[in-house]
């Protein structure tokens, strides 16, 4: 499948689709929120709390006790 030359086009298509956005003031007004997250990520897993990532790495730096 060709892509479109023009970029406007490839912008419609999408809002066809329903992948437009409304502008932040209309969402404002709605009530919607926009809130950044912070995240840290240690041995595949992604944790929102430094807390539980800084122990999370250091179980993974500690040595394995074998039984």
């Amino acid at each position: 499948m060709s892509q479109p030359s023009n970029p406007n086009v490839a912008s419609q298509n999408w809002e066809n689709e329903g992948g437009s956005v409304h502008p932040k003031p209309y969402a404002e007004s709605l009530g919607v929120v926009r809130v950044l997250t912070e995240t840290f990520k240690v041995g595949g897993y992604t944790y929102t709390n430094l807390a539980d990532a800084v122990a999370q790495a250091r179980r993974l730096q500690s040595p394995s006790i074998s039984l």
